[in-house]
């Protein structure tokens, strides 16, 4: 598939140019999208546990950025939680993954998922998980590998539950839930190091993207019964990056991670309180 280019940022903020490239932010909790065609997605294998109209919508007051077309919202209430859950279930499905661990429903104090809504149409989301007592996901597979990084008092934290849907796929998108997560992560827990597990076969894109780099042999993650690898980006990383752009008059031609597509004025408008 040809991936759509862009020739500046200021022209993607005011449209959005669908494509359907596939985000393959490969998460083993992400679905596992292709590159090729899309294909259409298999019969569902997992039930809505609820009817979306019993909820009332509380999307606008916590919508943290919108586009034209598109917004990304912090979801906090329980339609928007079916909505992502919905969603990612429906990736999972599609490439025959375990759908058990793809639940949003249940909230905790050190995870925040946001939402990219085309009017009432679920077309992404992402989970950021802080450091706590209980950990991340990936320290089931890869604790050894994270702790070398806590025993230097690094603050740590993970992406987990990645996926955009590829009918409404583009760069800007998923450049810009990307942003809202590093924003989180920076100005609420002062993180230093992202983590996430992907499947081998798409560790070579997110390097693409944003810059991770593989520190992970390859192991299976019992979650979804795939196999899995460790990447890690440091936040240092993304923030030289961007001062770069900040420096450069067309900033889609002179960088050649996704980071050209930041917003540059919402770097730090976002509030991420529950």
């Amino acid at each position: 598939m040809q991936i759509t280019d862009h020739s500046s940022s200021g022209a993607t903020a005011k449209s959005i140019q669908l494509a359907n490239l596939a985000f393959n932010f490969h998460h083993p909790d992400s679905p596992s999208f292709s590159y090729n065609k899309t294909q259409a997605l298999s019969p569902q294998q997992y039930r809505t546990p609820t009817n979306l109209k019993n909820y009332p919508d509380h999307t606008a007051p916590n919508c943290l950025l919108q586009r034209n077309g598109y917004s990304i919202h912090l979801v906090n209430s329980p339609k928007q939680r079916i909505k992502a859950t919905t969603l990612i279930k429906r990736m999972y499905a599609s490439r025959g993954y375990n759908t058990d661990s793809a639940s949003v429903f249940s909230h905790r104090s050190n995870e925040f998922t946001f939402l990219v809504l085309i009017q009432e149409v679920a077309a992404g989301t992402v989970t950021l998980r802080l450091d706590s007592r209980q950990g991340l996901l990936a320290d089931r597979l890869y604790r050894d590998k994270i702790n070398e990084f806590r025993q230097k008092g690094r603050k740590v934290c993970e992406l987990s539950r990645f996926a955009i849907d590829p009918r409404y796929s583009s760069k800007e998108m998923t450049a810009l839930l990307f942003q809202i997560a590093y924003t989180c992560a920076r100005n609420e827990y002062e993180a230093t190091d992202f983590f996430c597990e992907v499947n081998p076969r798409h560790a070579a894109p997110q390097k693409r993207m944003f810059g991770f780099q593989q520190i992970g042999e390859e192991r299976t993650c019992p979650r979804v019964n795939a196999p899995a690898v460790l990447l890690h980006l440091e936040l240092d990383f993304i923030r030289k990056q961007l001062t770069i752009l900040n420096k450069q008059s067309n900033k889609n031609t002179t960088n050649r991670f996704y980071y050209s597509y930041f917003d540059f004025h919402q770097l730090n408008a976002y509030r991420f309180s529950i």
